[in-house]
């Protein structure tokens, strides 16, 4: 494979935390950032970026108490609809244990709708108030808009169309860092949307009846206790990646039957998945940070269950490596594009250490 680096140069972008292609070929992200910064556009013919920041409306800014500027990000929580428009919603970037908070004073991640076609956005509002938005989801009829929050682990639906907040409930969870709540959600061909609860159990909301449900089918891998990616195979199942211990697994909707498939690196994550063909494609390795390996991409054929390693994510002119890719897509081509999160420095904050990204690259990938 051959690896290209793009420094995507927005006004304080640490890192992309999100990905999506768009149905016009080109690519959308979201920074882990400034405020008005957090939303962007890649066109791969031109190679170039534009930000999109200005475009959609994101919390409040907050400060710590030594006045730094708290970032924010759009985490794991882009997708493009049926009919070409990209949906997403806004979180900020710090621990949930900062001693320097309000919660009052923090308005909450905001729901948006941006069209590529006339440039314009709209602000869906505040689903949760105060609750920053940590992953998102779309109905395969473009016409809802699911949500997981932190600190809470509040689970949401808000109308594309009208932006009514159409059910919200809160999973069991930990609270604690950016939260022990699922860092991915995914609806399958019938619209049931999965994510995981509770030191690591599945949930499902069945859109019908309006139910959320939090099943007693748990994570594999020992300490698990949350998703960190998901992807939808041809053939129904649902493939996902964990956080502590970076197990690949399959789910099948119906029976909510749970199969460890493999394990492509020795941990922590396994925060990028997507299916093209027949395969799942996935990016492991944290790097130096966790005493691992650098990134690496890997596939899974979950036709006849065969697993091979394709290559380390590193541009050989430049030497640039990732640490630990964080989002992935694929555009029209088959080329894939993956952004970075965490890479190599540590920021000491009031609740102690936390890691912080320290660039805004997109790897693009051929295959």
């Amino acid at each position: 494979m051959k690896v290209t680096v793009h420094n995507t140069s927005v006004p304080g972008a640490n890192e992309i935390v999100s990905l999506t292609a768009g149905k016009n070929g080109l690519i959308y992200g979201g920074y882990t950032g400034n405020k008005n910064h957090l939303f962007f556009e890649y066109n791969p013919g031109r190679k170039t970026t534009r930000d999109l920041g200005e475009k959609i409306v994101s919390a409040n800014q907050l400060y710590f108490k030594n006045g730094e500027i708290m970032t924010q990000k759009i985490h794991h929580a882009l997708s493009t609809l049926p009919d070409g428009r990209i949906v997403g919603g806004t979180g900020q970037n710090f621990s949930c244990g900062t001693c320097h908070r309000k919660v009052n004073e923090d308005e909450g991640g905001h729901v948006f709708v941006y069209d590529p076609e006339s440039g314009q956005a709209k602000d869906l509002g505040i689903p949760v108030p105060h609750m920053w938005i940590i992953c998102t989801t779309a109905s395969p009829d473009g016409e809802v808009i699911y949500g997981m929050t932190y600190l809470h682990n509040d689970f949401f639906a808000v109308s594309v169309k009208t932006g009514e907040l159409i059910f919200a409930d809160q999973v069991h969870g930990a609270i604690w860092g950016d939260s022990a709540c699922s860092h991915s959600l995914i609806c399958d061909n019938d619209g049931v949307v999965y994510g995981s609860c509770s030191d690591g159990y599945i949930f499902t909301y069945d859109p019908k009846n309006k139910k959320l449900r939090e099943s007693d089918v748990k994570l594999p891998g020992e300490n698990t206790c949350r998703v960190d990616s998901f992807a939808l195979g041809d053939d129904g199942l649902i493939y996902g990646g964990t956080w502590e211990t970076g197990v690949l697994f399959s789910l099948e909707p119906k029976t909510l039957k749970l199969k460890e498939l493999c394990r492509p690196n020795n941990g922590p994550r396994l925060p990028a998945l997507l299916k093209i063909g027949d395969s799942i494609y996935g990016a492991a390795g944290g790097g130096s940070q966790y005493g691992t390996r650098g990134a690496f991409l890997f596939e899974y054929n979950y036709k006849n269950g065969a697993y091979r390693e394709i290559g380390p994510v590193v541009e050989k002119e430049t030497g640039i490596e990732a640490s630990r890719i964080h989002a992935m897509t694929v555009g029209k081509d088959g080329t894939l594009y993956a952004g970075e999160t965490g890479a190599q420095s540590i920021f000491k904050a009031e609740s102690g250490d936390i890691e912080t990204g320290n660039n805004a690259y997109l790897y693009i990938i051929e295959l």
